[in-house]
């Protein structure tokens, strides 16, 4: 399906970024992009690269929100043909394939590019703020999302490089507020405990009109654009932090219906070399670099360099891939579900690290889930994680599932399938340490 990206040649939004317009193939406006340029607050306008790259993000993640994959000829996936107006025609082209092939990986869709020449700048003096923060020389800029990966990621780096300064960018959804709530409670302690080394950029971006499709596999893509714009407006180019344990990056399908696309891939290794071609082609000086990939959850938790900082703000993080769904939930005033794969790697790891006192909008442990329920998909997550446990694959076996799901490194498949291994021990720790006898049972574990 045709889509076209329509940036208004004088119009520009309270936010003063150009009225930008995602149009179907009859011209009909599906929605405009809501981009919050006055939140950057940087030292100088981004590069015109930057903004194009954050100009095609923010249509992707947008897109991938607005079109239905119900709609779709297989119900899944959804087919993408986007003419987007960019600063550097020339170098985009060059980089078309690396990026149709990326972006189609990432959502599991089919996604073509084409790109024409822009007539209007998109960033301009309203991304510089008029109060810099006065850092320490700037050693990375680290993706800031509130999540515990998150949090463990920027300590751990702020303690191993103790003479520089770390660029945090920060991405929210103006119809998704969570977030940046999580951003905002977890900031001012770290600024406190290494004052003079942080600068963030707590940025909305997202987009008006409908957005009725939930599986947001764009937003890895939103986010990194948003760190290079960030990155950019801070006359930086170097590492581009994205800390994400390993569990979740490999993101083994746990059961046949969860095999290739229907697996997310925000951090997959296949994934992050793919745009890695990207930035190549068009000149975009920033490695992307996941310092816990090799790592569990749990490992995440248990080694992160300032325990006590980490024990302080971990309650302040949050994991939950399904917060806002909380109409199911047995305790409706708490911020995570429990239930989702997420918040199961989440309460596995704090348990592991002797962390597990957070309450969930569901405790899977304490038989708040119906596993029999097929009506609703709120049980799938935990079901499919059951099947895996019980199933105890082999490492052979896992490593076979890990390569369905994206190209790898063979040199580091073995490291990968024992990942996952120790991942689902940490689960099935959890499970014998807290669960029901009948989620034992399902488990296939006995006391």
């Amino acid at each position: 399906m045709p889509y076209t990206v329509v940036v208004d040649k004088l119009a520009s939004t309270s936010e003063k970024f150009p009225v930008v317009s995602i149009n179907d193939h009859d011209g009909k406006s599906l929605g405009t992009l809501d981009v919050q340029a006055t939140a950057f607050e940087l030292k100088r306008v981004p590069s015109r690269l930057a903004a194009d790259f954050l100009l095609i993000a923010a249509t992707v993640y947008s897109l991938d929100k607005i079109v239905l994959r119900t709609d779709a000829s297989n119900a899944w996936t959804r087919v993408f043909d986007v003419t987007i107006p960019v600063s550097e025609t020339c170098l985009w082209a060059n980089a078309s394939s690396s990026l149709n092939t990326c972006v189609s990986f990432l959502t599991g869709d089919t996604w073509t590019f084409n790109f024409v020449k822009a007539k209007r700048q998109l960033l301009g003096a309203s991304a510089v703020g008029r109060v810099i923060p006065k850092i320490a020389e700037i050693g990375a800029v680290s993706l800031f999302s509130g999540g515990m990966d998150s949090l463990a990621g920027v300590i751990d780096w702020l303690e191993g490089n103790p003479s520089k300064g770390l660029l945090l960018a920060g991405h929210h959804d103006g119809q998704m507020s969570g977030p940046f709530g999580d951003q905002k409670n977890i900031l001012p302690v770290l600024r406190k405990t290494y004052p003079g080394r942080i600068a963030q950029s707590l940025v909305r971006v997202g987009n008006t009109g409908e957005s009725s499709e939930i599986t947001l596999r764009g937003r890895s893509l939103l986010f990194i654009a948003v760190a290079v714009c960030v990155a950019s407006g801070y006359g930086f180019e170097g590492p581009l932090i994205l800390p994400e344990n390993g569990t979740i990056a490999l993101n083994v399908p746990l059961s046949p219906s969860r095999r290739g696309s229907c697996s997310t891939r925000t951090a997959h290794p296949f994934y992050i070399a793919l745009l890695a071609q990207v930035f190549a082609k068009v000149g975009l000086k920033y490695s992307i670099e996941n310092p816990l990939m090799m790592k569990t959850k749990g490992e995440v938790a248990r080694t992160c360099v300032n325990q006590a900082l980490f024990q302080k703000l971990v309650a302040s993080s949050v994991s939950c891939a399904k917060r806002g769904h909380k109409r199911i939930w047995a305790n409706k005033h708490v911020k995570s579900c429990g239930r989702c794969m997420p918040c199961i790697y989440r309460r596995a790891a704090l348990q592991s690290a002797g962390l597990d006192n957070e309450l969930y909008g569901s405790d899977i442990c304490a038989g708040e889930v119906d596993f029999n329920d097929t009506e609703t998909e709120g049980p799938a997550d935990l079901r499919a994680c059951l099947s895996f446990v019980q199933r105890n694959p082999s490492r052979r076996e896992i490593a076979t599932l890990l390569l369905a799901n994206g190209s790898l490194d063979v040199s580091l498949l073995d490291s990968y399938a024992d990942l996952v291994v120790r991942a689902f021990e940490e689960i099935r720790l959890l499970f014998r340490a807290k669960g029901t006898k009948e989620l034992k049972r399902m488990a296939g574990i006995k006391n």
